[in-house]
């Protein structure tokens, strides 16, 4: 009788489900910190709009003072579409860490800070101004609020009983 455990098996549909709420929590996540950060300071959708005018039109970050709806949706298009591709990458990452992987959670931390680095070096590259006008610690504190968003995702849907344990925890039931 063999008593190691199972590896676990995946398939297309796995990656899929795991790709599409992947990156429709984290990019949510950090839509929603925007727009409260953006609200608070009296200028509902500035930083979408404040990304989509650098990008799409070029003009300096520092220049840019009012909210266009139409960059504010451009924008909102490339920030989910980014983050459909992070949820699949993600998603296979996660899956190949599942079946291979000694340390799985120091795999994962070492891809979110790779993506975290990226995102800033991306910027910095088509986006020029935009960290210096949003700001290093807003960016980090909503990709970080992301991370942890799609890690409880991804907790509670490849452990079992995970929820319950938290809950637990943290005295919720």
């Amino acid at each position: 009788m063999n008593h190691e455990p199972e590896s676990p098996t995946h398939g297309a549909d796995d990656f899929i489900f795991d790709a599409f709420y992947i990156g429709a929590i984290g990019g949510s996540v950090v839509a929603l910190f925007f727009l409260v950060i953006d609200l608070l300071n009296g200028q509902p959708f500035f930083t979408p709009s404040l990304m989509g005018t650098v990008l799409f039109t070029g003009v300096a970050a520092e220049s840019v003072t009012s909210v266009q709806l139409d960059m504010v949706t451009y924008y909102t298009l490339v920030h989910f579409l980014t983050f459909g591709i992070l949820g699949a990458v993600v998603s296979i990452a996660v899956h190949e860490v599942e079946l291979h992987a000694q340390r799985p959670y120091l795999m994962l931390t070492a891809l979110l800070v790779a993506f975290e680095i990226g995102f800033f070096l991306m910027a910095s590259i088509f986006m020029h101004g935009v960290i210096t006008v949003v700001g290093v610690v807003p960016i980090t504190i909503a990709n970080v609020l992301a991370a942890g968003a799609m890690g409880g995702f991804l907790l509670v849907t490849h452990k079992p009983g995970a929820w319950n344990k938290i809950k637990h925890a943290v005295h919720l039931t």
